[in-house]
């Protein structure tokens, strides 16, 4: 075995973090320009694609804070970005819906995603990143933020 098939996962496993920390920081300082957040642009776009959900319907596609999604929704609430109403099935439920600012918002987030995906696109073919996300879908089986993605991609 020679030194770089010891340190190959090694190298992979720092470049992973190394990529997702560079390119998190490019899409964060596009979203915050815009006075967002990388959490609040993936609730608002899940929201725009989806329509109105429960707030345990939304933790299913979110990425960003799965886990405890309340915090997030009560300051996107206060920032006039997403409303309430009551579920027509379940009393106990009520549904996120984003408000006239929250169409507004998902709308540049959208424009800023594309942006940042005509970089990716001119930074790496179609094989490099059909490679990548089937590799990372290995590595992801099983876990939450998998079952996220899954749910995310295959709506």
């Amino acid at each position: 075995m020679t030194q770089l098939d010891e340190t190959l996962p090694a190298l992979f496993r720092h470049s992973i973090l190394a990529a997702q920390r560079s390119s998190h920081r490019v899409l964060a300082d596009m979203i915050r320009a815009e006075g967002l957040t990388p959490a609040w642009s993936e609730v608002l776009t899940v929201l725009d694609e989806c329509g109105a959900l429960t707030i345990r319907q939304l933790s299913n596609y979110l990425v960003c804070e799965a886990d405890h999604p309340s915090r997030l929704i009560s300051r996107m609430e206060s920032k006039g970005l997403i409303g309430r109403r009551p579920h027509p099935d379940d009393k106990r439920a009520v549904l996120l819906t984003l408000t006239e600012a929250g169409q507004k918002a998902a709308g540049t987030v959208k424009a800023i995603e594309a942006r940042f995906d005509a970089w990716l696109a001119q930074t790496l073919s179609a094989d490099d990143m059909d490679q990548v996300v089937r590799t990372f879908q290995r590595i992801l089986k099983g876990t939450a933020e998998g079952e996220s993605l899954t749910a995310r991609f295959t709506m």
